[in-house]
């Protein structure tokens, strides 16, 4: 049969790695630009990070004010328990914790999954085995470069730290610690890309996996338990870098990622290149009546996306809204929070804790963008692989195409972040005992819909001009997204902050409700994003030359 490829080749690196110094050429031809940015985006937002936070905090008073206004437990769920807060490198590791925690991750996730199961579902890879290159030859490639890459990033993050002050020693140790947890997602990915068919089945599995553990080490740094240890984002907390430093923590990650690859090679020796080891189940013979409609073939295609984001949003939240009576319980017993604040401490503990849920719900909006990015993005696929093609060359419409799909992509949308809202409120309301929590999440989620439209008009207008420049709708969310989270932190202009969506529509959703302003303008400039993109759309050739 095509494509079985069972021979064994012997390379320098052992048997069926054969021409893999060509694999890692081709994939550094084909996947540069994208691995340069992945790099030099995370490392910018360390430089970031540095100069800012170094220019706040340029004092031993200022950090350990900074240090004691924390707390404690209440953000441990968020960043881990960082060794060294008293310290410039614990205050860098803290605030580029949560990028750590889910930059790293997606990094692998994508380096790895781009030159494994998207090639190989694209055909690519089986007419790279038809030359003298090995079985083995394009998995081997893709974990060296990907783990190449994450090595820059992490001696480049580590490099920003102690170019604005951290100890060096600590700089390199929370570096390497930044490239262990990507090697791990590298592994993990590895694996995935032998199990499933489908590079969105990979990205689904990494995904998920990404949030459980990172749910994981912040249970166990919240509970102080052995939790931690079954999480590598816990494994980078345990380096302790800027604090009591230990390096087996390293050790423990680089044993983990390189089992876990030894796993996917293991695993790839006992498929046939095109398949997987977990086949798709047997489609019916004759499709049902809801498939024979534009409406019911367009969701049956994203309703597993609409399942896992949905779940993995509502997990996310749930563990944010049982954080809000410890939130309360810091500001209320710490003695510094309580003085800087005033004489009436509940009061301005409700203030900051409507403030912590607006930032959840922010992140909550951040999410369901990201999913309707990769909705429309799946769009593309459906044209690459000649689908559109065949579906177009009926009476069909090629705006009544694009219209369906639109429609189920924001429909799944408003599933994903209803979901999340009510999970958020609902723990919000049980933990702090008032149920009218419920609804002031609820309101504030409505409020970050418009920013959410923006990145669906982005997605779509990329489609309809430029379908090969998806990743500007990633880069675009990114952007808004980094801006969003640490501008405020870093005290931004307020020009350059309102550039983000997520807050043009209001710093503080929950508590001070949406600007009227920028949802107008939001709205406006949705709808004239999407209007371009159906304009496109019907103006290019199909497929795209």
């Amino acid at each position: 049969m095509m494509g079985t490829h069972r021979e064994s080749r012997t390379g320098v690196l052992g048997p069926g790695t054969q021409g893999v110094g060509t694999m890692v050429l081709v994939a550094l031809r084909t996947g540069w630009k994208a691995l340069a940015v992945w790099v030099l985006a995370l490392v910018g937002v360390m430089v970031l990070t540095g100069s800012s936070i170094g220019a706040l905090y340029d004092t031993p008073e200022k950090i350990r004010g900074y240090a004691e206004s924390l707390g404690g437990d209440a953000m441990a769920v968020l960043n881990g328990r960082v060794a060294g807060l008293d310290t410039l490198g614990g205050v860098f590791a803290n605030e580029f914790g949560f990028v750590l925690s889910f930059g790293l991750p997606l990094m692998a996730i994508a380096l790895t999954s781009r030159a494994t199961r998207r090639d190989e579902e694209a055909g690519r890879l089986e007419l790279l085995l038809a030359a003298r290159i090995g079985r083995r030859a394009p998995l081997l490639a893709a974990v060296l470069v990907a783990s190449g890459a994450v090595l820059l990033t992490g001696l480049g993050c580590g490099a920003a730290m102690a170019a604005f002050g951290a100890d060096a020693r600590g700089s390199l140790l929370y570096g390497l610690g930044v490239a262990a947890l990507g090697f791990v997602f590298v592994g993990i990915t590895a694996v995935a890309a032998q199990v499933v068919e489908h590079g969105r089945a990979v990205w689904g599995i990494g995904l998920a996996l990404t949030v459980l553990l990172y749910l994981v080490r912040g249970i166990g740094a919240l509970e102080r338990n052995g939790l931690v240890w079954l999480s590598p984002h816990g494994w980078v907390d345990q380096v302790r870098a800027f604090g009591d430093a230990r390096a087996w923590p390293l050790l423990l990650a680089l044993g983990v990622g390189v089992a876990l690859v030894a796993l996917a090679f293991w695993l790839l020796d006992r498929r046939d290149v095109g398949s997987a080891l977990v086949r798709p189940r047997r489609s019916a013979p004759r499709a049902s009546a809801a498939l024979r409609t534009p409406l019911g073939l367009a969701v049956r295609q994203h309703r597993g996306a609409v399942v896992g984001w949905t779940v993995v949003g509502a997990a996310l939240m749930a563990v944010y809204g049982s954080l809000a009576q410890a939130v309360i319980d810091v500001i209320t017993e710490n003695r510094a929070l309580g003085g800087f604040l005033g004489a009436d401490v509940e009061a301005a503990a409700e203030v900051v804790l409507r403030t912590v849920m607006s930032t959840f719900v922010m992140m909550l909006a951040m999410l369901v963008a990201a999913f309707v990015v990769a909705g429309v993005g799946t769009l593309r696929k459906e044209e690459e692989s000649g689908r559109l093609e065949v579906g177009l060359s009926s009476q069909r419409s090629r705006g009544s195409w694009l219209g369906v799909h639109l429609l189920v992509v924001l429909a799944g949308a408003l599933v994903v972040g209803l979901v999340g809202a009510l999970a958020l409120g609902s723990t919000t309301a049980a933990s702090l005992g008032e149920d009218a929590w419920v609804g002031d999440v609820l309101a504030g989620a409505a409020a970050q819909a418009p920013a959410v439209l923006v990145f669906a008009g982005v997605a779509v207008a990329l489609f309809g001009w430029r379908p090969r420049a998806h990743a500007l709708g990633w880069a675009a969310l990114a952007l808004a997204a980094l801006l969003a989270y640490l501008g405020p932190g870093f005290d931004l202009p307020d020009v350059l902050l309102d550039a983000s969506p997520f807050l043009a529509v209001g710093q503080d959703v929950v508590g001070d409700g949406a600007s009227s302003t920028g949802v107008l303008v939001l709205l406006v400039l949705s709808a004239l994003l999407v209007a371009a993109g159906f304009l496109g759309f019907r103006r290019r050739d199909v497929p795209v030359a």
